[in-house]
């Protein structure tokens, strides 16, 4: 990096953060105002959320526990992003990578147990890859909108591991799967939390499509495409191809997230598996402004929200809908600044 870029960069970085921070506290003031309308005291409701989010050891690996999915997820949407195509199907390419982990963690093909975990993390990235090229042709070959169909995908998901679990894969009157074999189990990172080693592999992705984008052929080409797909196609790209890989490679991701609830904490294919990953990758990759390391940051920031506003439901008795409402506010307020930047 030349001694003029790295000031520059610096400087963006700086004005980032800023803004970043700019939007959640008005969105926090708004979600004020709505408390202040019920008869809550807001600033009592957000020291409840801190201290719940940070006021213990369990608090912070319960944070970490929720934003290691949302990292994957959100890694997953700035990939499609970044390259001009929608990805709002990280939450069933999550289910699919899931469904892949658990049937290779039954291990009925007797693997050795130091392959057993390989073959569940290159089998939950083949199978939301797998999921996520579906919609990719689609929309490549016949122009269908990628939205609508990652969407809609994401409920046959759901309903393909609901039929697994109550039907081929059922354990007794649990709603879900046997159990993986041990091997398949992730090692925890601190001992006595959920915290498991799927948290490196979140921060390994990040920093690897960090330099991905920045340090590659191909994420020039990303890069390119999603900022003038015309220019790309003008210069010779392949344009299809790279969008193809692109999406392709976004559900992989979202397909690791599924492997480490299955392997890190679960170890079996629950009902109801992901309370809403994928969603929130959305948001924390608008947060992030499609920046990978940055959404390691924004990820944990959310993930102490969620957390945290637990704590303050039982306190005082406020619903965590509260969250939703708070990051509805953050999107509202992203995309309101991003037609202000076009227009400037």
């Amino acid at each position: 990096m030349t001694a003029v870029a790295a000031p520059k960069l610096a400087a963006a970085m700086r004005s980032q953060a800023v803004l970043g921070l700019g939007l959640v506290v008005i969105s926090l003031t708004a979600a004020g105002l709505v408390l202040l309308a019920t008869g809550v005291n807001p600033l009592r409701a957000y020291v409840e959320i801190l201290r719940s989010a940070f006021g213990s050891v369990d608090a912070l690996s319960e944070d970490l526990v929720y934003a290691t999915p949302v990292i994957l997820t959100a890694l997953s949407v700035i990939l499609a992003f970044r390259c001009g195509l929608w990805n709002i199907g990280a939450d069933g390419q999550l289910y699919l990578g899931a469904i892949a982990a658990v049937g290779l963690g039954f291990n009925h093909v007797d693997l050795p147990g130091p392959l057993l975990l390989p073959a569940m993390i290159v089998g939950a990235f083949v199978a939301g890859a797998a999921w996520a090229a579906i919609p990719a042709l689609l929309r490549l070959r016949f122009g269908a909108s990628e939205v609508i169909v990652t969407l809609m995908m994401n409920f046959l998901a759901v309903t393909l591991a609901t039929y697994l679990i109550g039907g081929p894969w059922a354990s007794g009157i649990t709603p879900a799967t046997g159990p993986i074999a041990p091997a398949g189990f992730l090692p925890s990172l601190v001992p006595g939390t959920r915290v498991n080693a799927n948290l490196l592999v979140a921060l390994a992705a990040a920093a690897g499509l960090a330099f991905v984008m920045k340090r590659t052929v191909f994420g020039y080409r990303v890069r390119t495409i999603g900022a003038n797909i015309h220019a790309a196609r003008f210069a010779g790209m392949n344009v299809d191809r790279v969008r193809f890989l692109s999406f392709a490679g976004a559900g992989g991701l979202a397909g690791l997230a599924g492997f480490g609830e299955v392997a890190g904490i679960y170890h079996d294919l629950p009902n109801g598996l992901s309370p809403g990953y994928g969603y929130t990758g959305i948001v924390v990759a608008l947060l992030a402004r499609l920046d990978p390391l940055w959404a390691v940051v924004v990820a944990f920031a959310l993930g102490a929200l969620n957390v945290g506003s637990g704590g303050m439901q039982r306190a005082l008795g406020v619903p965590v809908s509260l969250v939703s409402i708070i990051e509805a506010l953050l999107i509202l307020l992203i995309l309101g600044t991003r037609l202000m930047e076009r227009r400037t």
